[in-house]
């Protein structure tokens, strides 16, 4: 069975198919917070493994060095802006608010402000930090937490 097939049968495998492949891949019970996707990704890769050869250390460094550059400011700490397209949730008092991060703004129920922290202040009715509103950055995490962009 080529490559291309053996990806396609990963994609078909049920939930405790995929459990069992990653047991007997990696020797260790899959994570409990993956899902099926997010599964199938690193048992499609050993299964090119053989063919392709695995990534160096150093290759797999330069990769890791990609995301942190990205995620950095002129400053050196993690930026908390969220790009256009970033999809943004956030409940408050029982109500859940949905975002969509624009080129110049962001989009609220059909409205377009001009900042997240509009967007906070408009739902909260108090002057409120955006970023720190919908989980971009927090007091206790300090400039760790990167915004989850997608």
């Amino acid at each position: 069975m080529d490559i291309e097939n053996k990806i396609a049968a990963i994609e078909e495998m049920t939930p405790s198919e995929q459990r069992a492949a990653w047991r007997s891949t990696h020797g260790t019970p899959a994570p409990p917070a993956l899902g099926r996707a997010l599964t199938r990704r690193p048992l499609a890769a050993c299964l090119q493994e053989p063919e392709t050869g695995k990534l160096t250390k150093a290759e797999l460094r330069q990769l890791g060095a990609f995301g942190r550059k990205d995620q950095r400011r002129n400053d050196g700490r993690v930026s908390t802006e969220a790009k256009p397209g970033t999809w943004l949730s956030r409940t408050w008092h029982g109500e859940v608010h949905e975002v969509v991060v624009l080129e110049s703004g962001c989009e609220y129920r059909g409205r377009t402000f001009g900042s997240l922290s509009a967007v906070a202040s408009h739902i909260t009715g108090a002057k409120w930090s955006g970023p720190r509103f919908f989980g971009l950055s927090s007091p206790r995490l300090g400039d760790l937490k990167v915004a989850a962009n997608g």
